[in-house]
């Protein structure tokens, strides 16, 4: 076959694909502009272009991964609204609606009602975290549930697939999910021996050949880890990174929390949840609600599979709003959405003090360079924007006036509001508000406001010019950072 007709039939080829790709982004895509720059780039570019549709173009509403709670999760899902009915409000909440109207916004979003009886404790680094873990799954004695988004580490990777192989042979059941691009790098080896040891490990929508399944969407973020009636989560991943004491090379700060009471009856559902979708089967274990623990009242934001779409922006833009004081954001990505922006500016407009706290360095350089494309306009707009100083701050939280805190996994940029499967929860407790402002309000006291060119315009005019047209066109490109 000459050249000339195999560059015809590519061509063709190409134009078809084209305009499949073009009806499929204009019935999927929710966004009017996305769907216009999706169009444009397909048309530029027939073949190339849509496959990068096809790759970051659907979103989770219309995709495989979208419908993916098949009969098996929806029975899942109907356990967990007996959980909501039954034994949810068992362990009255020490605050009630009209006491803090925080508390409506996240029950009217989701269903869910607070629980009262929880403990909820920080645990700083991994230096904290990963022992308090592993002495929890050293101590279970009927399951062990753990769900990441990056598994790896020469060090702490090896400690957790020791304690957790030492637990199977006790007879403890145990399951893990990690996810098919979070783990890409780095699970290799400690897969196989958790797999030579029986333990089922499941990946989180994978990268595979036969079939064809290449999904960066989509991603489970979440980090989960259930012991019994003990349970960790946050946004703090199993790596060697997270502990600061040993000197890693790529140091990470964060905060992952431990939690006991009636709260983790509900991210143990959430786990399960997950595992319906890995698993493709009916999920039939039954558990007992876990018992009180402490006195705070919480309640799991859970977004992804099952739940309407941009219900954590919902419930964000619900809290902004209802703040009367002060909001502390804490975070490492900084891209919010025009619906968190516009909350947050609403409320300076009404007197409240919003601080956001970033990293002054970040894992992606191209995040940075996209946020300080927004960030002074939001110091116009009155909202005080800190870098703290290395190593990378991973710490994820929002505290609101005296009593609320938002923490988990998510990060204030479009691919975790929007695409990705994440995990929170929200805690009313003065106790656990204070205790992280006062560390926060450290942060703030070694951190500098931001400079946003560190070029000045008077001596580098056209270094800074240039710096603007790149964070500007990073920007552009946020939503798939």
């Amino acid at each position: 076959m000459s050249v000339s007709i195999l560059v015809t039939v590519f061509l063709v080829f190409s134009y078809l694909l084209a305009v499949y790709a073009i009806v499929q982004c204009l019935l999927r895509t929710k966004y009017p502009q996305a769907a216009l720059a999706w169009c444009g780039v397909i048309l530029m570019l027939p073949f190339v272009g849509s496959v990068l549709f096809f790759i970051f173009g659907i979103n989770r509403i219309d995709s495989r991964a979208a419908k993916l709670f098949n009969k098996a999760a929806e029975a899942r899902q109907k356990h967990l609204e007996s959980i909501r009915q039954k034994h949810w409000t068992a362990v009255h909440t020490k605050f009630s609606p009209d006491e803090s109207p925080l508390m409506r916004i996240g029950e009217r979003r989701q269903g869910f009602a607070c629980v009262g009886g929880n403990a909820v404790k920080p645990l700083f680094n991994g230096d904290e975290a990963y022992p308090a873990m592993l002495e929890a799954i050293n101590r279970a004695e009927r399951y062990i549930f753990l769900s990441t988004y990056i598994f790896t580490g020469k060090k702490s990777g090896e400690l957790f697939v020791e304690a957790l192989i030492n637990a199977q042979k006790r007879g403890v059941m145990v399951r893990v999910i990690v996810d098919g691009l979070g783990s890409f790098w780095g699970f290799g080896i400690l897969h196989r021996k958790l797999k030579k040891a029986g333990i089922p490990v499941y990946s989180f929508i994978p990268f595979r050949i036969f079939p064809f399944q290449m999904c960066i969407n989509l991603r489970n973020h979440r980090k989960l880890l259930i012991c019994d009636d003990t349970a960790f989560m946050g946004g703090m991943n199993i790596s060697d990174g997270n502990l600061l004491k040993q000197n890693p090379r790529h140091p990470i700060q964060d905060i992952h929390f431990a939690c006991t009471g009636p709260i983790v009856s509900a991210l143990r559902e959430a786990f399960l949840l997950d595992l319906a979708f890995v698993t493709g089967k009916e999920q039939d274990m039954v558990f007992s609600p876990c018992p009180p623990a402490g006195a705070m009242d919480a309640r799991m934001i859970m977004d992804g599979p099952g739940n309407d779409d941009d219900l954590i922006i919902n419930v964000l833009c619900g809290v902004f709003s209802c703040a009367q004081h002060d909001i502390v954001i804490v975070n490492p990505y900084f891209l919010p959405t025009r619906e968190i922006i516009s909350a947050l500016v609403s409320a300076v407009s009404r007197g409240v003090r919003v601080r956001v706290l970033l990293s002054e360095k970040l894992d992606h350089c191209f995040v940075s360079w996209a946020a300080d494309h927004i960030l002074p306009g939001l110091v116009d707009e009155g909202i005080e924007i800190f870098k703290q100083p290395e190593p990378f701050a991973h710490t994820k939280l929002v505290l609101i006036d005296e009593i609320y805190t938002f923490l988990g996994s998510t990060n204030f940029d479009p691919r975790s509001l929007k695409l990705n499967f994440e995990i929170n929860l929200e805690v009313f407790s003065a106790e656990l508000n204070a205790f992280l402002r006062q560390w926060a309000e450290g942060v703030f006291a070694k951190s500098e406001e931001t400079a946003f060119c560190v070029f000045s315009e008077q001596k580098m005019p056209v270094l800074c010019f240039l710096k603007k047209i790149r964070n500007a066109a990073m920007w552009i490109f946020s939503p798939y950072l």
